[in-house]
């Protein structure tokens, strides 16, 4: 019976540490480009992520939307996505006298 709750064990922690892995190379200021325009990764959450799709790379009044992050990611497989910005540093707060 040990061997059995042993065995129980190591599968449950396998199942958690590929749960936890990462399943796609989405991150925070990506810009991928799709034949109908630009995705920009906006903010990635557990489960959810936010993006901003637009016609131009520079548009700035784009509505912000969110998905599942396994949607978008199969929606840029499907549509052939290249990755055009690996992702932006994040600049640091300038003071305003």
């Amino acid at each position: 019976m040990d061997e059995r709750n042993q065995l129980t064990n190591c599968l449950f922690l396998l199942t958690m540490r590929t749960g936890t892995r990462a399943l796609s190379g989405l991150e925070k200021g990506q810009l991928w480009k799709t034949e109908k325009g630009y995705i920009r990764i906006w903010h990635i959450g557990k489960r959810l992520i936010e993006y901003k799709m637009m016609r131009e790379p520079g548009m700035k009044a784009v509505k912000t939307q969110m998905t599942a992050i396994e949607t978008l990611t199969e929606y840029l497989k499907v549509q052939k996505a290249v990755l055009i910005v690996a992702s932006s540093a994040v600049s640091p707060a300038v003071s305003r006298a």
